[in-house]
């Protein structure tokens, strides 16, 4: 079964304001205000289609208003759909560049690392030319 985003807008709304509400002291915002419906969240759907399925299935057993305690209602969807449902609005929120800088959270980097390998061949021939090596251990009385 294929979902459309915009059929879930109401639930996402406050089901992502729940999990990323906003914080004046520190210049957050919310996730509805820092663009999760618009462009955040199709974004992380996008990159993560293989977990669409899974997180619109979730949000269909939802109310479509926001309910009294809505983490309560979340969780109790159960662990996975929690988890699917946080996971993408989570990723989605640290995908807009202007949150991470005011978390100074610099992303997924890639690491470039070469490796010295004779300082480890230095390592590996010391071992091997000692030899195999054996303590004795006395049995137990």
């Amino acid at each position: 079964m294929t979902y459309d985003i915009n059929d879930f807008q109401t639930k996402i709304a406050w089901i992502a304001d729940a999990l990323i509400p906003s914080d004046v002291a520190l210049g957050m915002p919310s996730a509805t205000e820092a663009g999760m419906l618009e462009r955040l969240l199709p974004h992380a759907l996008k990159a993560r289609d293989d977990m669409a399925p899974s997180f619109f299935q979730a949000l269909s057993r939802l109310p479509e208003a926001c309910p009294n305690d809505p983490l309560d209602a979340i969780r109790a969807l159960g662990a996975d759909d929690f988890y699917v449902i946080s996971f993408l609005i989570a990723g989605a929120y640290f995908l807009d560049e202007t949150i991470s800088r005011k978390l100074h959270y610099p992303g997924q980097e890639a690491l470039y690392e070469t490796p010295d390998y004779e300082e480890i061949m230095e390592t590996a021939e010391r071992v091997q030319s000692r030899g195999a090596v054996y303590l004795d251990v006395p049995e137990s009385a």
